[in-house]
């Protein structure tokens, strides 16, 4: 087989592949924009959990198509990418707004119920309301819908093949191999600036990360599973750090807009900025148990697991 030949084939695999995997993907968006939408019908209170795997849905659509566009050249992708983006931003700055609320009364403590407190936790309140509405209008888009079927079109496009695991294999290894590069290059940048930014684009890095190795956990095995733990607990650690410096850059703007409440506010953007920097210097360790289960090692099936890392340790 020449080196074309084996590419053009390698090129049906993964397109078919692509193909099997959108078609999940389209059915989970809309199961969960089913699920939305009853629950507005019967007049049911907001369902973070609802929106929340809409929200993924979209998200991990998004990550999965760029992660096999770095893969396969042949996959056009960046358009539809874009479009998934911002259609799907309103989901994101929904989450934004309901972690705000939370952090706001967590924050807050007994300071949370004096009037000042209350008014507080009622701008928070107000802000993820609107973010409410702002997705509810989203799923009535046009845009929206279009965007369904242009993910769609996209798909029904894509090559029809019978693949089995054995073809998949070695794709998976290279989508590991790739996304662990990419995750280890953010690593080093974050450890030689622990800036907010980098760190959140850390974080991102880990969760495109994540995602790819639980679609291909059915072929690479139990240990896959293992690795895609740990980078989950890498990530959410990095989202607490986030959440907090989102919400220190929130109540400084609302102490500007609302000066009775200025020193309030001034007071709970400290406290979030102090966690925040704190928790930028404690993520080392989640990297660590990470780097544990290099991709190379867990194709040949490696399994070197400290003991002061274990899963019970890093999920406390």
């Amino acid at each position: 087989m020449t080196n074309a030949t084996k590419n053009d084939v390698e090129s049906m695999i993964i397109g078919a592949m692509m193909r099997e995997y959108l078609r999940a993907a389209v059915d989970d968006i809309a199961s969960a924009d089913l699920v939305v939408r009853q629950h507005r019908e019967e007049g049911l209170a907001d369902n973070p959990e609802a929106i929340r795997k809409l929200r993924l849905s979209f998200r991990r659509v998004q990550y999965q198509l760029a992660t096999m566009a770095k893969i396969e050249k042949s996959l056009t992708t960046k358009t539809l990418i874009r479009r998934l983006h911002d259609v799907g931003k309103p989901f994101g700055d929904l989450r934004d707004a309901e972690v705000l609320e939370l952090r706001v009364i967590k924050g807050l403590g007994e300071r949370a119920q004096t009037p000042k407190g209350l008014q507080l936790k009622k701008i928070a309140a107000d802000a993820r309301r609107l973010e409410q509405l702002a997705t509810e209008a989203l799923i009535d888009s046009r845009a929206y819908h279009e965007t369904l079927e242009t993910l769609n079109e996209y798909r029904r496009a894509l090559p029809t093949r019978n693949i089995s695991p054995t073809m998949i294999q070695p794709i998976a290894q290279r989508v590991l191999q790739t996304s662990w590069k990419r995750l280890r290059r953010e690593v080093k940048r974050a450890k030689r600036n622990g800036s907010d930014s980098n760190l959140h684009y850390l974080r991102i890095t880990a969760k495109r990360a994540l995602y790819s190795t639980q679609i291909f956990s059915n072929v690479l095995g139990p240990p896959a599973e293992d690795y895609a733990h740990r980078v989950d607990l890498l990530q959410k650690f990095l989202g607490k750090q986030h959440d907090q410096v989102l919400a220190s850059a929130w109540a400084k703007d609302v102490g500007r807009l609302h000066p009775p409440l200025r020193k309030l506010a001034s007071e709970f953007a400290k406290d979030e900025r102090k966690r925040a920097n704190a928790n930028a210097k404690r993520w080392n360790p989640y990297w660590e148990s990470v780097e544990e289960l290099q991709p190379r090692q867990l194709w040949r099936g490696e399994r070197r697991v400290r003991a002061h890392f274990s899963k019970g340790r890093m999920s406390s």
